[in-house]
């Protein structure tokens, strides 16, 4: 029979992630933490106050939401990041997108994250 699917505690704890945005030059790095539980998250930007995530798993995916937050890659412009990942072997893999709300409308910006478990 195939594997049970993943809970949330599969992928709760303290993780080192690195998403690639389509257009962006760098790698943004970030801090992803849960509870033991895994169904409280929070985003770590450096600088910044934590980013409230809401979980849900899909399948073999966990679904990370945010809250809107202040870009650290555009000045004066609101994003809302949704993150869905797997466990690969000891690390996450997935796909990301980016929803900046800019003056002329919502722009969606897509992505790769690769995380590790944090030291």
């Amino acid at each position: 029979p195939p594997p049970p699917p993943p809970t949330f505690a599969d992928f709760a704890g303290e993780w080192q992630v690195s998403s690639v945005l389509v257009g962006v030059d760098d790698p943004v790095s970030s801090g992803l933490g849960s509870n033991d539980a895994g169904t409280a998250w929070v985003m770590r930007l450096e600088g910044r106050d934590p980013i409230n995530l809401n979980p849900a798993l899909h399948g073999d995916s966990l679904i990370l939401t945010s809250d809107k937050y202040p870009s650290i890659l555009r000045d004066n412009v609101m994003v809302q990041v949704r993150v869905a990942v797997v466990r690969a072997e000891d690390g996450l893999t997935g796909k990301m997108v980016a929803v900046y709300d800019t003056p002329d409308g919502q722009e969606l910006v897509t992505g790769t994250t690769t995380g590790v478990r944090a030291p």
